[in-house]
């Protein structure tokens, strides 16, 4: 009977113990914050938060301080980890994070002067990716020179020599800021009314001048600041019919800025040709000769994400663009498939896709598998129907067809049998969080035997360039402020 009592007491203990050990392991963090990275320019500055794997977040926002955090759950912080990074620019401040309780990591942003901040998620490496913009004045501005190496966003105010990538540097604690009902973030749902069907976009017309967007007029260039519109006075006529006040009142004429983004470089070198040919110099070259070509032929403001050989992440790709207030983005690829016999030229914008082979392409370009390229679209569900209530999308949609239909056409001429593989829509996510219409086009097939010939030479190179320069420009052409950059140009030659 003593021993039954004494084999029941024992259970009991191992069950409890058992319990206890549970609850304790569930409490346990899931997750860590590896780094906090920032790219700053004068007016917008991109925040990423490095995890080990996502997890659920909070945000909160705090107006009467000016700040914003976010409390991510079931993780902690590294304990090599700094705990404050002073960024100092007319918009953010600092960013601190630290240990808010047992399970939950707050990172605050103490803000200046903000107007709008957003906040996706991103996998491989699982990060969280908030952008905020300051308030846009209507300043003068300095033009950047293009060959400045990864033409970057400048990292700190004052700081010129400071790399733009930058890691939490000092150690600072967390006040634990009063929460007011914070929004909490799960798996977003997918605005179903924010996205056309694939089939509806890819068949959308090509568009005349359909577009809203209106160009500000900006007094002479500030040589003090960063803004990368270049003013140019028209030519004033000296006629007797024309009086003084109407050559003052002459308006101004701004040049439109477009970035370049030659994909890959340095340790990422794309995809490979059977003979050793490799993406990341195909399309750095093609992207310096489009460059040259907008800038001397069309006259147009030009950066590139890099310049040379160097590995540019995905996150920076568009910061830069953002950062440059650029009016256009467009990323240069040269595609790849597991059979030979694939070729032909296709162009891209942002968007969600069904289909399996558009999927292949970005998961590809994401370097993700297939399986997380379809996880991922619903966790940027709310990005994408941003995207659709700002006209972004459409507006894209709009340059890739006019990108497209102007490297068949002048390929074609040239070079018979092209394969067009038409627009189409996907989620790269070097096109994600770009401010103004983006689009990506894959040249040409790597891996075709015949393309890949066409890539080594100069002059495939070349024609390339120039169908992609007069596809841009017939796009800002079709614009309803074309007339003002047609002047522009016309002055400048």
């Amino acid at each position: 009977m003593l021993r039954r009592f004494l084999y029941i007491v024992l259970f009991v203990c191992v069950a409890i113990g058992c319990y206890y050990g549970m609850s304790r392991a569930s409490a346990t963090p899931i997750t860590q914050i590896k780094d906090i990275r920032y790219f700053a320019s004068k007016d917008y500055v991109r925040v990423v938060i490095d995890l080990v794997s996502l997890t659920k977040f909070k945000k909160g926002e705090l107006k009467d301080s000016k700040k914003i955090y976010f409390d991510i759950e079931h993780a902690s912080v590294l304990n090599f980890m700094k705990r404050q990074v002073d960024v100092d620019n007319s918009i953010v401040k600092r960013i601190r994070v630290g240990q808010f309780d047992k399970e939950t990591v707050r990172v605050v942003v103490d803000l200046d002067n903000y107007e709008d901040y957003k906040i996706f998620t991103l996998i491989n490496p699982d990060r969280l990716v908030v952008d905020i913009y300051g308030v846009r004045e209507a300043a003068p501005a300095e033009k950047d020179s293009i060959d400045k190496p990864a033409d970057a966003p400048a990292a700190t105010a004052g700081a010129a020599n400071e790399p733009p990538v930058t890691s939490v540097t000092k150690e600072a604690a967390i006040t634990k800021e009063p929460i007011k009902e914070p929004e909490v973030v799960k798996e977003p749902e997918v605005v179903k009314e924010a996205a056309k069907p694939a089939k509806e976009l890819a068949k959308a017309p090509e568009p005349e001048k359909t577009h809203e967007k209106i160009t500000e007029k900006i007094p002479e260039t500030d040589r003090t600041t960063e803004k990368t519109h270049e003013v140019v006075k028209p030519p004033i006529e000296t006629g007797r019919h024309k009086t003084k006040s109407a050559r003052q009142s002459e308006p101004m004429i701004t040049r439109k800025t477009i970035v370049i983004d030659p994909g890959h470089g340095g340790h990422d070198p794309g995809a490979l040709s059977k003979n050793g040919l490799k993406e990341k110099d195909v399309v750095l070259d093609i992207s310096q000769q489009l460059a040259r070509l907008l800038r001397e032929k069309y006259y147009f403001d030009v950066h590139m994400t890099r310049s040379d050989d160097q590995f540019i992440s995905l996150d920076e790709r568009t910061a830069i663009a953002n950062g440059k207030r650029a009016d256009l983005f467009v990323s240069i690829h040269a595609n790849a498939n597991n059979s030979p016999t694939i070729k032909g030229i296709e162009t891209y914008f942002l968007n969600f896709s069904n289909s399996d082979e558009a999927m292949r392409v970005a998961a590809r370009e994401n370097a993700i598998s297939m399986k997380q390229m379809k996880e991922v679209q619903s966790d940027l569900g709310l990005i994408l129907a941003s995207l659709a209530r700002e006209s972004k999308r459409d507006e894209s949609l709009h340059l890739a067809h006019y990108i497209q239909k102007s490297l068949i056409s002048k390929v074609g001429k040239k070079h018979r049998g092209v394969t067009d593989h038409g627009v189409k829509q996907a989620l790269f996510y070097v096109l994600v969080g770009a401010s103004m219409p983006a689009a990506l086009v894959e040249i040409s097939y790597i891996t075709n035997p015949t393309e890949e010939r066409l890539l080594s030479t100069d002059e495939y190179k070349e024609l390339l360039a120039g169908a992609i320069a007069y596809g841009i420009n017939k796009y800002i052409s079709s614009l309803p402020d074309s007339p003002q950059y047609a002047r522009a140009s016309a002055h400048k030659k």
